[in-house]
């Protein structure tokens, strides 16, 4: 199983993005690819839609048509790819990236709120990057990878307490 990160470039140099996190715990198991609109990433493009879906809510207004992976079909598929940006990051590259509307589309089932602590979320059911591998691990019975990526992200999201070391004059 595979986890591909579709990064906005502008997430790549954000301290508070949690994608570097997932690919820092995941290592092989998980793919970052630069998004870019005038020129599709190969891989993406010549990927096996057949065991391939897109990590990303679905929109009731969508202007093509949308393949929705049934619950019980997730175990065929080996890689997921996660839109890594803000909302309206994601939401670009999804418009922008026909590629992306041909594959299977998965929505999480859960309705947790988010714990992300680090930006504030736009969305009310919108997690980060991190808990969204997270769920996806645990569908697929990644158990070990799961608890790391969850402890590691734990320790990223932990209020940041000021330098106490910096006096005022």
């Amino acid at each position: 199983m595979k986890i591909i990160l579709l990064t906005h470039q502008r997430e790549q140099y954000k301290s508070t993005g949690t994608g570097q996190l997932v690919k820092q715990v995941l290592q092989e198991s998980c793919d970052v690819i630069e998004w870019h609109r005038k020129q599709p990433n190969d891989t993406l493009t010549s990927i096996d839609h057949l065991r391939t879906a897109l990590v990303y809510p679905i929109m009731e207004t969508a202007k093509w048509p949308i393949k929705t992976l049934p619950e019980e079909s997730i175990q065929q598929i080996e890689h997921f790819i996660i839109l890594d940006g803000t909302w309206q990051e994601a939401q670009k590259i999804y418009n922008r990236s026909p590629y992306l509307h041909s594959l299977y589309h998965y929505a999480l089932s859960n309705q947790k709120k988010s714990e992300y602590l680090l930006r504030r979320n736009q969305k009310s059911i919108g997690l980060c990057t991190a808990e969204v591998a997270i769920e996806i691990l645990q569908l697929k019975a990644q158990n070990t990878l799961s608890d790391r990526l969850r402890d590691a992200f734990a320790l990223f999201n932990a209020p940041r307490k000021p330098n106490s070391s910096q006096n005022s004059i």
